[in-house]
């Protein structure tokens, strides 16, 4: 059965006197009054037995997490060692002076069991997003989305092919996690030229090339909101570019169902600069302020495709000479337009030569080129630059991620694994937001406008419709 709440550390002589020791504008104390453990407590409930010997309160396992993470204590046999002398971790964990610390195999048990099944951390982690909300430091805007290199717990000199990983014996959790959800894609990958091998100790893992010696790791994909740099949405996936822009659009419509945040601009770099990208953002209700890849200037010194004018009353281009280029075939798989000359007015064309060398000049379309041109007329804008500017946000959440709380590798293997790891960061990064002096958030913050999707506060009609940023409103006593 669930053991009782872990509230004895909050009352008596002794904790009197720990909190006179304890500073008060510690940060454990101000993160404690952020952090609101009952939703947990309820979706842990139908994980426990009804009776039986009462288990070790999971919200003293999951405040233990929380103090690893934002001191960087990444090993959890550390972690009980400090645990047991340190008053303030004490305190925040609300066990007194003479309480047993928990075995650090306790940890691994509810991890991959209960704690797994319920979706503790991803319930933590949108816990501290609701309260950002409530809070209004969501400006509901502008938002940026990147992916960030992250190693893997993983040896680069392990590594094996894919087919053979379903014949280790006593294979781990991770190699048999990954296989129960490749299934028969293992053979597939296996007999593929561009696979460069899988680990042996973490096969979900990416090969990444990055660096001098290749790495196998994830890429921790975040959703933030700008400037204010809460972290709406993370996903872990593999370290390779199609996955990532993948993740985003999944960021993008679970934000939305869950927190009901449709932001007005989205940036990203341009490996996101898909036209499939750009269409989904626009469909979202956004403007996507990121750079178009593009590869026109590619051309092998022939004629760009900016010298040739696209009509669209009638689906076709004009070449410099006059002649046009009509609609010649569609591929619906990449939704690519091709549009091709007279092979006659190639012939007898003066500009041939600086033209194409073969019969006569194509060119293609995407069916997204709209969208395409909306980017490129957004990124001479001045909003585009500011959007540019706030995207810098994203990376300070990496770096404090990385350098402060020691997420530069991870604990834990394989994919669900990698998101646990990713969902407890995200939710440090909240609360130590959330947990800033009042003497720092008090001040008025330019660009802070929150909208009446997100909370009961007002904004005028011409603020939105003319996209006009509300000063906050300042109370005076």
């Amino acid at each position: 059965m669930m053991g009782p709440a872990c509230r004895g550390g909050r009352g008596g002589a002794i904790h009197r006197a720990i909190e006179a020791i304890l500073p008060t504008d510690h940060l454990l104390r101000r993160i404690d009054q952020c952090l609101d453990m009952s939703e947990l407590r309820q979706a842990l409930t139908g994980h426990y037995s009804a009776r039986g010997r009462p288990s070790i309160d999971p919200e003293l396992l999951i405040r233990m997490t929380l103090i690893g993470r934002i001191y960087a204590i990444t090993s959890e046999r550390r972690l009980c060692e400090e645990l047991c002398y340190n008053l303030a971790y004490r305190w925040f964990c609300r066990l007194r002076p003479g309480d047993k610390v928990p075995h650090h195999s306790t940890f691994s048990k509810n991890r991959h069991g209960r704690f797994r099944d319920a979706g503790v951390f991803r319930i933590l982690f949108e816990s501290t997003v609701r309260r950002c909300i409530s809070e209004g430091l969501i400006g509901g805007k502008d938002a940026a989305i990147d992916a960030s290199f992250i190693a893997a717990d993983a040896s680069w000199q392990r590594k094996t092919v894919p087919g053979y990983l379903p014949y280790v014996a006593n294979a781990s959790r991770a190699v048999r996690e990954w296989v129960q959800d490749t299934g028969d894609a293992v053979w597939e990958m296996a007999r593929s030229k561009s696979c460069q091998g899988v680990s042996r100790t973490d096969p979900a893992a990416a090969w990444s090339a990055g660096t001098v010696r290749g790495r196998f790791g994830y890429a921790l994909n975040t959703l933030v909101d700008t400037p204010s740099g809460v972290a709406l949405d993370v996903q872990a996936t593999p370290a390779r570019f199609a996955e990532e822009v993948d993740a985003g659009r999944v960021m993008l419509e679970r934000s939305a169902d869950r927190f009901d945040y449709h932001p007005k601009r989205v940036a990203a770099d341009k490996a996101y600069g898909s036209a499939v990208f750009l269409g989904f953002v626009r469909d979202h209700g956004a403007i996507p302020h990121i750079p178009v890849i593009d590869r026109t200037h590619q051309t092998n010194g022939k004629l760009p495709r900016t010298a040739f004018s696209y009509d669209r009353d009638t689906d076709s281009f004009t070449c410099p000479t006059g002649k046009p280029l009509r609609h010649h075939a569609f591929h619906p798989p990449t939704g690519v337009h091709r549009y091709a000359a007279d092979a006659r007015d190639c012939a007898a064309c003066v500009l041939r030569k600086k033209c194409t060398t073969a019969r006569r000049r194509t060119l293609t379309r995407l069916d997204d080129e709209d969208v395409r041109d909306l980017a490129r007329a957004e990124a001479q804008t001045g909003l585009y630059k500011r959007s540019m500017r706030l995207r810098r946000g994203v990376e300070r959440f990496f770096a404090d991620a990385k350098g402060k709380h020691g997420m530069r590798r991870l604990h834990l293997r394989g994919i669900r694994g990698a998101e646990e790891e990713f969902l407890i960061g995200a939710a440090v990064m909240n609360l130590m937001i959330l947990a800033r002096p009042r003497r720092l958030i008090g001040k008025p913050r330019r660009g802070v406008c929150v909208p009446a999707a997100l909370t009961s506060a007002t904004i005028s009609a011409r603020s939105i419709e003319h996209d006009v940023i509300v000063p906050p409103f300042r109370r005076y006593t």
